[in-house]
């Protein structure tokens, strides 16, 4: 997620720049009572490693720019078209342009730094090929408020001022690459921080980006409520198949009866939660019937009708304290609510691009049916034509879950206050102690 990789970025940057007598961490000359370890060739080696891990959380810094203000046309405006963002996005794809290094490798990735200064270098580095994922899952123009862009778009500037501040440091260390127009680059950085810190942040950003994929829970069954929970969340990835008709109404069928069992073992631990059960087996059961006349044969879903038939097997099969663990009651409703979602999206889909049809019954008899007896002609046409039935209205109003209002996770201010702290830190006066703060 966006601020995982952003935190763990801001945690290294902080390190760094509390860390002074840059030379004397890396082998060289700082101090007579520390002998110098490496030589200028080494440090010379040591500087264009960082000047590579630099580059990626440059590169970043440009992703994240780009991602909340995609602004387009830059190379022929003038400083005074652009606004605060757009200036500081043309410094940083200046400095990559005229920069001669290339991004790290991967091995310089995965391969921790005899020293710390190096090493914290490479957890940024690391940091930013992490979260490059994050602009393509979520964190980007058009899927984040307003509030939300211009958080993202001062974490990049605090980050580049946290860079300009490093390279003037960096200064001494041998054939150093320095940023190009290191002053205008802050300057743009420090402006547009400013300019995107003037409204109140949203936080909730933090909780979106890329995240792994969902595994199936192979094996055996596990016993108990966990059994079910493991049917119910096998249920849930194969529901990312589109289902044929047929095994779409097996599915509402073992919702439906799940629900049901559930209501019936907490009426008495949670009667106001077995409430909420029963009206989510009544919507199932109402969806169930308002599946009967529905068809289509494209897709599959023969997975997921089986991994219901699964779960209500193993919930029926638990006795009257089965679901005593609250814990694992919410994890029950998280699973299903996911479910309900996941099933709403399947019905909508079909029913926009005409995967789902009803049928509905003709004023004329089928006289090519074969039996004794005449039915009704029957036609199948689509579930949005001016016949239909009830499913669609169910799905919108019944069983979609109501949206979650996100909260910003736990230490998300603190980090970045954290980190603003270290931007402008600075190091104790010579012979003063460091857990004694000077006047």
């Amino acid at each position: 997620m966006y601020g995982e990789t952003s935190g763990m970025l801001r945690d290294a940057l902080g390190e760094l720049l509390r860390q002074h007598r840059i030379q004397q961490r890396i082998g060289g000359a700082g101090i007579h009572t520390v002998p110098v370890t490496t030589t200028v060739e080494e440090r010379e080696v040591i500087g264009r490693q960082v000047a590579r891990y630099r580059y990626g959380v440059l590169v970043w810094c440009h992703q994240a720019m780009q991602a909340a203000n995609p602004r387009i046309g830059l190379d022929g405006s003038t400083g005074r078209a652009r606004g605060p963002a757009e200036e500081l996005r043309y410094r940083l794809e200046r400095n990559l342009r005229d920069s001669d290094v290339d991004l790290p490798t991967l091995d310089e990735l995965v391969t921790p730094q005899p020293f710390d200064l190096v090493e914290s270098w490479r957890q940024a580095a690391r940091a930013c090929a992490l979260g490059e994922h994050d602009f393509a899952h979520g964190v980007g123009y058009g899927r984040l408020s307003e509030a939300q862009c211009l958080t993202v778009i001062k974490d990049a500037a605090d980050v580049v001022r946290g860079l300009v501040s490093l390279d003037r440091r960096y200064a001494n260390i041998p054939d150093w690459q320095s940023l190009t127009e290191p002053g205008r680059l802050g300057r743009a950085a420090a402006t547009c921080a400013t300019w995107a810190g003037y409204g109140e942040p949203d936080y909730t950003v933090d909780r979106r980006g890329w995240r792994p994929a969902p595994a199936l829970i192979e094996g055996p069954g596990l016993p108990g409520i966990t059994g079910v929970l493991q049917a119910q969340h096998n249920l849930l990835i194969h529901l990312s198949h589109f289902p044929t008709a047929q095994n779409l109404r097996l599915v509402l069928d073992s919702q439906r009866n799940i629900s049901r069992e559930a209501a019936r073992r907490l009426a008495m631990i949670d009667p106001v939660l077995a409430e909420r059960w029963q009206q989510r087996g009544e919507t199932y059961g109402r969806l169930v019937r308002g599946a009967r006349d529905l068809g289509g044969v494209f897709g599959i879903g023969g997975a997921a009708a089986g991994q219901g038939a699964v779960a209500v097997t193993r919930m029926a099969k638990l006795d009257d304290a089965g679901l005593s663990d609250a814990h694992q009651v919410r994890r029950l409703q998280r699973v299903s609510a996911g479910i309900d979602e996941r099933v709403c999206n399947l019905v909508e889909y079909g029913a926009a691009h005409r995967l789902y049809f009803h049928r509905v019954n003709l004023p004329r008899l089928d006289l090519d049916a074969g039996e004794l007896v005449h039915p009704s002609r029957q036609e199948f046409v689509p579930i949005t034509a001016a016949v239909q039935g009830e499913l669609l209205a169910i799905v919108r109003s019944d069983l979609r879950p109501t949206p979650i209002q996100r909260k910003p996770p736990k230490g998300a201010a603190r980090n970045r206050l954290d980190f603003e702290a270290a931007l402008h830190h600075r190091p104790p006066p010579r012979g003063a102690s460091p857990d004694v703060p000077s006047i």
